[in-house]
Protein backbone atom coordinates (compact mmCIF):
# COMPACT_ATOMS: atom_id res chain seq x y z
CA UNK A 1 0.00 0.00 0.00
CA UNK A 2 1.83 3.12 -0.96
CA UNK A 3 0.44 5.89 0.72
CA UNK A 4 -1.07 8.77 -0.83
CA UNK A 5 0.23 12.29 0.67
CA UNK A 6 -1.66 14.39 -1.82
CA UNK A 7 -5.01 14.01 -4.05
CA UNK A 8 -3.99 14.87 -7.51
CA UNK A 9 -4.74 14.80 -11.19
CA UNK A 10 -2.69 14.90 -13.79
CA UNK A 11 -2.62 14.98 -17.90
CA UNK A 12 -1.08 11.94 -18.80
CA UNK A 13 0.16 11.75 -22.51
CA UNK A 14 -2.31 11.36 -25.29
CA UNK A 15 -4.03 7.33 -26.12
CA UNK A 16 -3.16 6.39 -22.01
CA UNK A 17 -6.95 5.34 -20.45
CA UNK A 18 -6.76 7.24 -17.20
CA UNK A 19 -9.72 6.40 -13.75
CA UNK A 20 -10.45 7.71 -11.43
CA UNK A 21 -11.08 5.93 -8.22
CA UNK A 22 -12.63 7.27 -4.64
CA UNK A 23 -11.67 6.55 -1.31
CA UNK A 24 -14.55 4.65 0.23
CA UNK A 25 -13.73 6.13 3.62
CA UNK A 26 -12.73 10.00 3.29
CA UNK A 27 -14.36 10.09 -0.59
CA UNK A 28 -11.40 11.87 -1.71
CA UNK A 29 -10.61 10.81 -5.57
CA UNK A 30 -7.55 9.91 -7.38
CA UNK A 31 -6.89 9.71 -11.04
CA UNK A 32 -4.60 7.56 -12.48
CA UNK A 33 -3.47 5.87 -15.53
CA UNK A 34 -5.09 2.54 -15.71
CA UNK A 35 -1.75 0.62 -15.29
CA UNK A 36 -0.47 2.56 -12.67
CA UNK A 37 -4.08 2.23 -10.24
CA UNK A 38 -2.83 -1.05 -7.93
CA UNK A 39 0.35 0.77 -7.15
CA UNK A 40 -1.84 3.50 -4.95
CA UNK A 41 -3.86 2.94 -1.76
CA UNK A 42 -5.28 -0.37 -0.84
CA UNK A 43 -8.63 -2.52 -2.10
CA UNK A 44 -10.37 -4.39 0.05
CA UNK A 45 -14.01 -6.04 -0.51
CA UNK A 46 -13.97 -4.20 -4.23
CA UNK A 47 -13.73 -0.65 -2.33
CA UNK A 48 -10.63 1.23 -2.36
CA UNK A 49 -8.46 3.22 0.53
CA UNK A 50 -6.06 5.87 -0.23
CA UNK A 51 -4.05 6.21 2.98
CA UNK A 52 -3.37 4.06 5.70
CA UNK A 53 -5.53 5.88 8.00
CA UNK A 54 -8.32 5.35 6.21
CA UNK A 55 -8.06 1.51 5.69
CA UNK A 56 -7.20 1.49 9.54
CA UNK A 57 -10.60 2.46 10.13
CA UNK A 58 -12.50 0.30 8.03
CA UNK A 59 -10.42 -2.69 8.77
CA UNK A 60 -11.21 -2.24 12.34
CA UNK A 61 -15.05 -2.51 11.58
CA UNK A 62 -14.72 -5.00 9.43
CA UNK A 63 -12.50 -7.10 12.13
CA UNK A 64 -15.05 -5.71 14.69
CA UNK A 65 -17.97 -7.59 12.43
CA UNK A 66 -16.33 -10.63 12.20
CA UNK A 67 -15.56 -11.31 16.00
CA UNK A 68 -19.14 -10.69 16.62
CA UNK A 69 -20.17 -13.15 13.93
CA UNK A 70 -20.80 -17.16 14.43
CA UNK A 71 -19.96 -18.80 11.62
CA UNK A 72 -20.17 -22.67 13.13
CA UNK A 73 -23.83 -23.64 12.58
CA UNK A 74 -22.28 -26.01 9.69
CA UNK A 75 -20.10 -27.78 12.11
CA UNK A 76 -23.25 -28.25 14.82
CA UNK A 77 -25.13 -30.69 12.52
CA UNK A 78 -25.80 -33.75 14.75
CA UNK A 79 -23.68 -36.71 14.33
CA UNK A 80 -23.57 -40.57 15.43
CA UNK A 81 -20.64 -40.36 17.96
CA UNK A 82 -17.78 -42.19 16.18
CA UNK A 83 -17.62 -44.84 19.28
CA UNK A 84 -21.48 -45.55 19.00
CA UNK A 85 -20.96 -46.34 15.16
CA UNK A 86 -18.21 -48.66 16.74
CA UNK A 87 -20.68 -49.97 18.81
CA UNK A 88 -23.30 -50.40 16.69
CA UNK A 89 -20.64 -52.72 14.06
CA UNK A 90 -19.68 -54.96 16.54
CA UNK A 91 -15.98 -53.28 16.62
CA UNK A 92 -16.42 -52.42 20.38
CA UNK A 93 -17.84 -53.57 23.12
CA UNK A 94 -20.00 -51.79 25.80
CA UNK A 95 -17.47 -52.44 28.73
CA UNK A 96 -14.37 -51.40 26.28
CA UNK A 97 -17.04 -48.44 25.42
CA UNK A 98 -17.08 -47.94 29.21
CA UNK A 99 -13.66 -47.98 29.82
CA UNK A 100 -12.87 -45.48 26.68
CA UNK A 101 -15.36 -42.91 28.13
CA UNK A 102 -13.98 -43.05 31.83
CA UNK A 103 -9.99 -42.61 30.26
CA UNK A 104 -11.25 -40.02 28.33
CA UNK A 105 -12.84 -37.89 31.65
CA UNK A 106 -9.89 -38.69 33.23
CA UNK A 107 -6.92 -37.62 31.14
CA UNK A 108 -8.88 -36.07 28.10
CA UNK A 109 -7.90 -37.05 24.65
CA UNK A 110 -9.88 -37.90 21.77
CA UNK A 111 -11.74 -40.49 21.42
CA UNK A 112 -10.54 -42.49 18.33
CA UNK A 113 -6.74 -41.85 19.14
CA UNK A 114 -7.66 -43.27 22.61
CA UNK A 115 -9.18 -46.49 20.69
CA UNK A 116 -5.90 -46.76 18.86
CA UNK A 117 -3.47 -46.49 21.29
CA UNK A 118 -5.71 -49.23 23.19
CA UNK A 119 -5.04 -51.67 20.00
CA UNK A 120 -9.46 -52.05 19.90
CA UNK A 121 -9.26 -50.24 16.12
CA UNK A 122 -6.87 -49.20 13.45
CA UNK A 123 -6.25 -45.97 12.15
CA UNK A 124 -7.38 -46.70 9.04
CA UNK A 125 -10.62 -47.77 10.91
CA UNK A 126 -11.01 -44.71 12.45
CA UNK A 127 -10.69 -42.57 9.50
CA UNK A 128 -13.09 -44.73 7.49
CA UNK A 129 -15.49 -44.24 10.38
CA UNK A 130 -14.52 -40.33 10.37
CA UNK A 131 -15.32 -40.07 6.66
CA UNK A 132 -18.56 -41.86 7.17
CA UNK A 133 -20.09 -39.46 9.67
CA UNK A 134 -19.11 -36.43 7.42
CA UNK A 135 -19.93 -38.11 4.36
CA UNK A 136 -16.77 -37.56 2.62
CA UNK A 137 -13.90 -40.16 0.61
CA UNK A 138 -10.81 -41.09 2.11
CA UNK A 139 -7.94 -40.03 0.76
CA UNK A 140 -4.99 -42.24 0.44
CA UNK A 141 -1.69 -40.29 0.22
CA UNK A 142 0.60 -41.55 -2.26
CA UNK A 143 4.60 -41.13 -1.75
CA UNK A 144 6.11 -37.62 -1.86
CA UNK A 145 3.44 -35.37 -2.55
CA UNK A 146 3.79 -31.78 -3.88
CA UNK A 147 2.21 -29.24 -1.93
CA UNK A 148 -0.24 -27.51 -3.98
CA UNK A 149 -0.10 -23.86 -5.74
CA UNK A 150 -2.75 -22.61 -3.31
CA UNK A 151 -0.91 -21.61 0.16
CA UNK A 152 -2.59 -22.17 3.07
CA UNK A 153 -1.06 -21.29 6.44
CA UNK A 154 1.12 -23.68 8.43
CA UNK A 155 -0.53 -22.60 11.40
CA UNK A 156 -3.96 -23.42 10.37
CA UNK A 157 -3.11 -26.43 9.33
CA UNK A 158 -1.51 -27.85 12.34
CA UNK A 159 -4.20 -25.81 14.37
CA UNK A 160 -7.35 -27.60 12.16
CA UNK A 161 -5.42 -30.89 11.56
CA UNK A 162 -5.63 -30.64 7.90
CA UNK A 163 -4.30 -30.22 4.74
CA UNK A 164 -4.24 -29.19 1.32
CA UNK A 165 -4.07 -32.10 -0.61
CA UNK A 166 -4.08 -31.44 -4.64
CA UNK A 167 -5.27 -28.34 -7.18
CA UNK A 168 -6.78 -28.83 -10.17
CA UNK A 169 -6.39 -25.59 -12.36
CA UNK A 170 -8.86 -27.04 -14.81
CA UNK A 171 -11.88 -27.18 -12.77
CA UNK A 172 -10.22 -24.23 -10.04
CA UNK A 173 -10.66 -27.17 -7.08
CA UNK A 174 -8.54 -27.65 -4.27
CA UNK A 175 -8.84 -31.07 -2.46
CA UNK A 176 -8.83 -30.21 1.18
CA UNK A 177 -7.98 -33.30 3.84
CA UNK A 178 -9.29 -33.20 7.58
CA UNK A 179 -8.18 -35.83 10.18
CA UNK A 180 -10.94 -35.30 13.16
CA UNK A 181 -13.82 -33.48 11.15
CA UNK A 182 -14.62 -30.99 8.64
CA UNK A 183 -14.35 -27.10 9.39
CA UNK A 184 -16.46 -25.80 7.02
CA UNK A 185 -15.52 -21.73 8.20
CA UNK A 186 -12.16 -22.91 7.10
CA UNK A 187 -13.45 -24.19 3.84
CA UNK A 188 -15.31 -20.98 2.93
CA UNK A 189 -12.44 -19.07 4.07
CA UNK A 190 -10.05 -20.77 1.91
CA UNK A 191 -12.10 -20.30 -0.95
CA UNK A 192 -12.76 -16.52 0.10
CA UNK A 193 -8.80 -15.67 0.39
CA UNK A 194 -7.91 -17.93 -2.87
CA UNK A 195 -11.26 -17.49 -5.02
CA UNK A 196 -11.04 -21.45 -5.96
CA UNK A 197 -13.41 -24.18 -5.14
CA UNK A 198 -12.81 -26.56 -2.24
CA UNK A 199 -13.47 -30.58 -1.63
CA UNK A 200 -13.51 -32.12 1.84
CA UNK A 201 -12.19 -35.44 2.11
CA UNK A 202 -10.06 -37.39 4.95
CA UNK A 203 -6.57 -38.63 5.77
CA UNK A 204 -5.14 -41.04 8.58
CA UNK A 205 -3.02 -38.90 11.27
CA UNK A 206 -0.20 -40.59 10.13
CA UNK A 207 -0.23 -39.35 6.81
CA UNK A 208 -1.36 -36.11 8.13
CA UNK A 209 1.78 -35.78 10.34
CA UNK A 210 4.53 -37.48 7.39
CA UNK A 211 3.44 -34.74 4.81
CA UNK A 212 3.69 -32.10 7.14
CA UNK A 213 6.91 -33.19 8.10
CA UNK A 214 8.20 -33.55 4.43
CA UNK A 215 6.63 -29.98 3.57
CA UNK A 216 8.41 -28.65 6.84
CA UNK A 217 12.21 -30.33 5.81
CA UNK A 218 11.58 -28.40 2.05
CA UNK A 219 11.10 -25.66 3.81
CA UNK A 220 14.66 -25.14 5.61
CA UNK A 221 16.44 -27.15 2.91
CA UNK A 222 15.06 -23.82 0.80
CA UNK A 223 16.58 -21.72 2.92
CA UNK A 224 15.92 -17.96 3.14
CA UNK A 225 12.40 -17.81 1.74
CA UNK A 226 10.36 -14.47 1.82
CA UNK A 227 7.57 -14.00 4.77
CA UNK A 228 4.39 -15.94 4.24
CA UNK A 229 2.81 -15.57 7.55
CA UNK A 230 2.50 -14.06 11.03
CA UNK A 231 0.43 -15.10 13.94
CA UNK A 232 -0.45 -13.12 17.02
CA UNK A 233 -1.66 -14.84 19.87
CA UNK A 234 -2.28 -11.71 22.73
CA UNK A 235 -3.75 -8.78 19.82
CA UNK A 236 -7.57 -8.44 21.88
CA UNK A 237 -8.99 -5.55 20.20
CA UNK A 238 -10.41 -5.07 16.60
CA UNK A 239 -8.70 -1.68 17.05
CA UNK A 240 -4.79 -3.10 17.67
CA UNK A 241 -5.98 -5.56 14.90
CA UNK A 242 -6.68 -2.86 12.44
CA UNK A 243 -3.55 -0.77 13.29
CA UNK A 244 -1.09 -3.47 12.83
CA UNK A 245 -2.90 -4.41 9.59
CA UNK A 246 -2.64 -1.27 7.95
CA UNK A 247 1.07 -0.85 9.06
CA UNK A 248 1.89 -4.29 7.80
CA UNK A 249 -0.12 -3.41 4.23
CA UNK A 250 2.26 -0.08 3.98
CA UNK A 251 5.96 -1.48 4.82
CA UNK A 252 4.68 -4.38 2.13
CA UNK A 253 3.15 -2.29 -0.28
CA UNK A 254 0.01 -4.25 0.03
CA UNK A 255 -2.25 -3.92 -3.30
CA UNK A 256 -5.04 -6.07 -1.37
CA UNK A 257 -6.43 -6.54 1.91
CA UNK A 258 -8.60 -9.96 2.75
CA UNK A 259 -9.91 -10.90 5.74
CA UNK A 260 -12.13 -13.87 7.05
CA UNK A 261 -12.48 -15.65 10.08
CA UNK A 262 -12.40 -19.64 10.67
CA UNK A 263 -13.44 -20.34 14.28
CA UNK A 264 -10.34 -19.87 16.73
CA UNK A 265 -8.99 -17.13 14.02
CA UNK A 266 -9.16 -14.03 12.07
CA UNK A 267 -7.09 -14.73 8.98
CA UNK A 268 -6.22 -11.35 7.15
CA UNK A 269 -4.26 -12.08 3.95
CA UNK A 270 -2.15 -8.82 1.74
CA UNK A 271 -1.86 -9.25 -1.77
CA UNK A 272 1.55 -7.84 -2.46
CA UNK A 273 2.38 -8.44 -6.12
CA UNK A 274 3.52 -12.12 -6.59
CA UNK A 275 3.85 -13.28 -2.84
CA UNK A 276 0.66 -13.09 -0.63
CA UNK A 277 1.72 -12.50 3.08
CA UNK A 278 -1.05 -13.85 6.01
CA UNK A 279 -1.12 -12.23 9.51
CA UNK A 280 -3.53 -14.50 12.00
CA UNK A 281 -5.03 -13.09 14.93
CA UNK A 282 -6.39 -15.40 17.68
CA UNK A 283 -10.21 -14.48 17.72
CA UNK A 284 -10.34 -15.63 21.79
Amino acid sequence: MKLIHSIFSGSWAAGLKVITIRCESCQRSLTLRHASAHKAGIWMREHWYCSSACFASAAEGELAGLVASRREQSNRIERMPLELMLVSRGLLSSTEFREVRDEQKEAGGEIGELLVRRGAISEKQVTAFRATQWGCPVYALPENVKEPSIHIPRTLMQFYSMIPLHYAAATNLLLVGFVRGVEYGLLYAIEKMTGCKTEPCFVTPSDFRTQMQQWQRMETDYGDKPLREVKFDSVQSSAEMARILSSYGAHLEAEEAIIEKCREYLWARLKCGSNDVDLLFKAG
